[in-house]
């Protein structure tokens, strides 16, 4: 019966050949499997034997795999046809002929040790390697199936790192691994340390080793920071890896009043719970807040900014008592350091305040937000801003003024000559009388500053301190900042008794740190009159030489806390991805995005020296 299928598909393509012009490569007209029984059973990384018989038995055709003209594959049949690609999770590695004169030939399957559930219908195919309709091909008339043995499956099953096995590392639920795929990556904000101990489930008599130590289910332990490759030996031997991206940050969990959306910083503060935990997942501080949006152009984005005030005064991991603190989202900051360097590069001066702050995990109503700079919000304070709270019946000081073209603040006025916008920061509420007196006092200062008489008698030193000008302008510069051009984001303070001084730094996330070998707000604020003054260009050289060692040094501190934020990081870029090209690193890897703005700087850094050594 067999042979006579085997005769009319011969007469078939007989037939069909003698009707085309064009010479056709003969192909077999049949495909028979003989020792699947319906299916092929593979173990991790085992090969197994597959015979097939081809028909007519003496044809030719090319079954050497590793050439590029091979005919004979193995493909996917998804039942609505061949859709010609072969499985992930095997190959047909050589075929080899075992009976020419009856067509029977033997083709080794090889498990690639990528999965240990899988099953798959396949066929066996063979083409002319023609392409476009006028290929022609033969396929084993009935799909079989190659899976993977179910003893394989359930070698190794409930691998879980549990909470009560690892209470120093985990908080919250225990943490299940799905270890099929013969690959797994755990990426969990929940845990804090890498060095944790898993749990599995095995039969009697396999055993599972890590570099050749047996594991025992719950007891022992591993660094999961790297991959660990474990290998579970029964019949036969197979592999699979797990490898953990953790935080080792701090946590912060806030819950707002009723599981209320965070309005905007134009809108009134909302109610909400704080709590703080150590990277060991120690309660660090736990207490009332009060928590708004913060920012203007940075509250548009995705990842959203937050003002968070306590309802007391408390200290914040390590940083000194305060009420108010900024929860920074860096969402355009590929590398989410510009911030925290800046802030660190500031604080080599001899600037009177730097706002501190630490990198954390932030949830919000239990829902991961990623990695956030926590910081001082700047404030006048004896740990912040140390000058003087302004009394009501004072006049003199102390004030915090804020220079930004938004100008949304309820107390600002445009300065006389320069017509800059200066706004009451701190205190945000003042009198007419303490109004007029800094108004007055900023307008003296142009008035010196820009009125060549005066100028040339260097009145303008009596309103400002000198030495703060000089070196806000010598950090900024360093970082490549443009914001001060608008201005945005620019602060200055006066004590009771003193003069207007630059500082503090805010706001870096902006096109910073890139290849800006120019001075870029050598022109901005006051600065392009200030620079006609020998004596303050002499200052600036005085001052560049005094911190150029501890310039020269900052690289340092980028990589290493590039290290500290790396697994962090990771979460945070998979959750926000960046649509707006700003910094020009956005496409770069991490690393990549870290070593540009050191390159950045450090080419700035050489090229003020040079540039500063000829003024």
């Amino acid at each position: 019966m067999k042979k006579s299928i085997y005769l009319f598909f011969a007469l078939i393509c007989f037939l069909a050949a003698s009707c085309t012009k064009e010479k056709i490569v003969e192909i077999p007209s049949m495909i028979d499997i003989l020792n699947t029984d319906g299916g092929l059973e593979m173990g991790p990384g085992s090969t197994e034997e597959l015979l097939f018989q081809v028909y007519p038995p003496e044809i030719a055709f090319n079954y050497d795999v590793s050439s590029p003209q091979c005919q004979i594959r193995l493909v996917v049949d998804n039942a609505t046809g061949l859709n010609y690609e072969e499985s992930e999770y095997y190959r047909m590695i050589e075929v080899v002929q075992v009976s020419k004169e009856d067509g029977i030939y033997s083709a080794k399957i090889h498990d690639l040790n990528k999965s240990i559930d899988y099953r798959e219908r396949i066929l066996l195919y063979i083409s002319n390697l023609q392409t476009g309709a006028d290929e022609r091909h033969v396929a084993s008339w009935k799909p079989f199936v190659i899976e993977m043995q179910q003893t394989w499956q359930i070698a190794l099953k409930d691998f879980v790192f549990f909470k009560n096995d690892n209470p120093e590392a985990i908080f919250g639920n225990n943490i299940r691994v799905n270890i099929n795929s013969g690959e797994a990556i755990v990426i969990s904000p929940m845990i804090s340390n890498p060095n944790l101990i898993a749990r599995f489930n095995k039969p009697e008599g396999v055993k599972v080793y890590v570099d050749g130590v047996e594991q025992i289910s719950g007891e022992t332990m591993n660094d999961f920071s790297k991959p660990i490759k474990y290998t579970v030996k029964d019949r036969i031997e197979y592999s699979f890896t797990v490898q953990v991206i953790h935080s080792a940050l701090p946590k912060v969990f806030i819950r707002t009043q009723g599981g209320m959306q965070i309005p905007s910083k134009n809108e009134n503060w909302l109610s909400a719970t704080v709590k703080i935990y150590n990277p060991d997942w120690t309660l660090h501080l736990e207490g009332e807040t009060d928590i708004r949006g913060r920012g203007n152009t940075t509250w548009t984005y995705p990842k959203k900014p937050y003002a968070l005030k306590l309802k007391e005064k408390q200290e914040v991991l390590g940083m000194p008592k305060h009420k108010r603190w900024v929860l920074l989202a860096n969402w355009m900051d590929r590398t989410l350091l510009r911030n925290a360097a800046s802030f660190n590069l500031a604080s080599r001066t001899s600037l009177a305040y730097t706002p501190r702050g630490e990198f954390v995990e932030l949830f919000v109503n239990d829902v991961h937000l990623g990695n956030y700079f926590l910081c001082e919000h700047i404030k006048v304070d004896e740990n912040r801003v140390n000058i003087d709270e302004l009394d009501e019946d004072e006049v003199d000081g102390g004030y915090i003024m804020e220079l930004d073209a938004y100008y949304d603040e309820v107390h600002k006025f445009k300065s006389a000559v320069r017509n800059l916008p200066y706004m009451f920061k701190d205190p945000d509420e003042v009198s007419a009388e303490q109004f007029s007196f800094m108004q007055d006092y900023v307008n003296n200062f142009e008035n010196s500053l820009y009125d060549n008489a005066r100028f040339a008698k260097r009145e303008y030193v009596e309103y400002i301190d000198l030495q703060s000008f000089a070196d806000w302008w010598i950090t900024m510069e360093l970082t490549g900042i443009w914001e001060p051009n608008h201005p945005k984001s620019t602060y200055m303070h006066k004590d009771k008794g003193g003069k207007l001084t630059m500082g503090p730094v805010w706001d870096f996330d902006w096109e910073t740190y890139m290849s800006t070998t120019w001075f870029r707000i050598k022109d901005a604020l006051y600065y392009g009159r200030l620079f006609q003054d020998p004596e303050f260009v002499a200052l600036v050289k005085e001052r560049w030489a005094a911190l150029k060692p501890e310039f020269e040094t900052f690289p340092e501190y980028i990589r290493s806390k590039a290290e500290h934020i790396r697994s962090s990081e990771y979460m945070n870029h998979m959750m926000w991805p960046i649509t707006q090209v700003v910094n020009k690193d956005e496409s770069m890897s991490f690393d990549d995005a870290v070593e540009s703005m050191i390159a950045s700087y450090t080419a700035k850094l050489e090229w003020m020296d040079k540039e500063i050594g000829k003024m």
